[in-house]
């Protein structure tokens, strides 16, 4: 065997060892964070709108593939970097005990790429900085774009509209012109080609470009141009209408119609970045290899940054090992005179709340004035935490129809506080509906406000029962009356903060004598 034979597997040896130190590592990653992974590929399995999730991570392979003349920087362990693991693991913990996985997968992808830095160093970092963070694609983020972007469309296309002098009126996201109706519906709104669009654009730009200007000013292209391109295919749709006088056969292609002048986009997008191109292939900086270097520091660094991004989730854990608070036999809040309870109570009206851990729903009477009461309690602890969802409604739209929507402020056991405020019809019949949570001695009638305080209340370890509570009175067209009723009726409650510590206070008592 030659000398240089030799000296190039002493050199390929320590980058050997290093690959799988970070190849165990990732194996450790994916065992602690492995909801957020399996929470992705589900999403882009069922999701059409993130199925090209699948060509990240082979993309950005190949993209450090085509940049390998230029690796010839060894790895510098930089240890600065480990004490952002830490931060970025509480973050991690935060996320999860809000419940936003989207968050949590971002977080996870950071501390990814943060281990990296650590372990490679900032020179060869550098080096992969573009490949590296179009990992960051590897999220199924973007759904909450879609209400501006559906705004966006609806109010570009009803502008070109009128340019064109088509008589055209429009409510939000509803589009009429004589011809019909149409609406920007959520698959209209444009996101699946804005993400596709954003995913193929940074991998034009690294694959084509050299300079970073010319990359952000392709990126910024792949942004900006599919959303008006959208709002330009939406009147081009309802244009097309205006002129055949043939709703009907429009909307039945317009998904065709729409697919197919997107791909004339992306394809005018490629001709011209290919104007601007690089031509000239990546080139290596002096020493073409960065031969054998001492793999010690790396693999420290490996084993510190696993550790330091474990503390969250091993917190975590504990805080999911928790014996919560048994609320079976938990009484309803009690309701002072003149209030007294119905005795048979068969109304239709009900929140539709996911698993709390007790309900109660009830109805009360007072001088002629009807009042009806839902009460959901949770006893939170870790991950189980199900008090704000996406899925809870203040009534079944099935059944019922929420016409407004407002917040109001008054007074509660002596403090100020605003409530939220709905009006539901179901026919003839109108309902006046307040509602709010109560978490850790707040009222507030904000979802996020509540699901950060109960986080901090968790994240600290203190009991956690917290309630929704929604109360509603016939509307029979007089507002000031209802609310005059609504807010007697909160009067004769008393004090909910005081009455969750009893129960609180009694399961726990309850529980220490059985």
């Amino acid at each position: 065997m030659s000398v240089a034979a030799v000296e190039s597997r002493a050199g390929a040896a320590p980058w050997r060892v290093l690959g799988a130190a970070l190849l165990l590592a990732s194996l450790a990653f994916g065992g602690m964070f492995w909801r957020e992974i399996v929470g992705a590929w589900r999403v882009w399995v069922a999701s059409p709108t993130y199925n090209h999730c699948f060509l990240v991570l082979p993309i950005a392979l190949y993209l450090i593939w085509d940049r390998r003349a230029t690796l010839n920087v060894a790895p510098r362990a930089d240890f600065r970097v480990l004490l952002v693991l830490p931060l970025l693991s509480l973050a991690w913990l935060a996320a999860s005990v809000l419940g936003v996985l989207e968050l949590q997968q971002l977080v996870f992808v950071t501390i990814i790429q943060a281990t990296l830095l650590a372990v490679l160093g900032w020179p060869l970092y550098k080096r992969l900085l573009g490949p590296l963070l179009y990992l960051y694609l590897l999220v199924p983020s973007g759904e909450v774009l879609v209400p501006t972007l559906q705004d966006c469309t609806a109010r570009f296309a009803v502008w070109l509209l009128q340019l064109f002098h088509v008589p055209v009126f429009s409510d939000g996201i509803m589009i009429s012109i004589p011809e019909g109706d149409f609406i920007i519906a959520e698959a209209c709104a444009g996101l699946r080609f804005l993400i596709a669009s954003i995913a193929f654009g940074a991998f034009f730009a690294l694959l084509v470009y050299r300079s970073w200007w010319k990359r952000a000013a392709f990126m910024a292209a792949s942004l900006v141009i599919p959303i008006f391109a959208n709002g330009l295919r939406a009147f081009g749709i309802i244009y097309l209408a205006h002129l055949t006088d043939n709703v009907t056969a429009v909307e039945a292609d317009h998904i065709i119609y729409g697919w197919g002048f997107f791909t004339l986009i992306l394809f005018v997008l490629i001709v011209v970045g290919m104007r601007f191109a690089d031509r000239r292939p990546p080139v290596a900086r002096a020493g073409a290899s960065p031969g054998a270097f001492a793999v010690r520091a790396p693999l420290i660094a490996v084993a510190a940054a696993v550790g330091l991004s474990a503390i969250g989730p091993a917190y975590l854990t504990l805080l999911d090992n928790a014996q919560p608070v048994d609320l079976s036999r938990a009484a309803p809040p009690p309701v002072l005179a003149p209030w007294t309870m119905r005795a048979d109570d068969k109304d239709t009206w009900q929140p539709v709340i996911v698993t709390p851990d007790r309900a109660f729903r009830d109805g009360f009477e007072a001088a002629g004035h009807d009042i009806e009461r839902y009460v959901a309690l949770y006893a939170a602890h870790g991950r189980h935490n199900t008090l704000v969802r996406s899925e809870n409604r203040i009534a079944d739209e099935d059944v019922w129809a929420r016409s407004t929507l407002s917040s109001t402020r008054v007074d509660l056991a002596g403090r100020p506080v605003t409530l939220s405020v709905a009006e539901i019809h179901n026919g003839a019949n109108a309902r006046l509906v307040w509602y709010f949570y109560v978490v850790d001695g707040t009222i507030t009638a904000s979802p996020a406000e509540a699901k950060l305080i109960q986080a901090r209340a968790i994240v600290a370890g203190r009991d956690s029962v917290s309630a929704f509570v929604a109360i509603a009175t016939p509307l029979d067209g007089n507002a000031a009356a209802a609310r005059q009723v609504l807010t007697s009726f909160l009067d004769a409650m008393g004090s909910l903060p005081a009455y969750l510590d009893r129960v609180r206070a009694e399961s726990r008592n309850a529980a220490a004598h059985s």
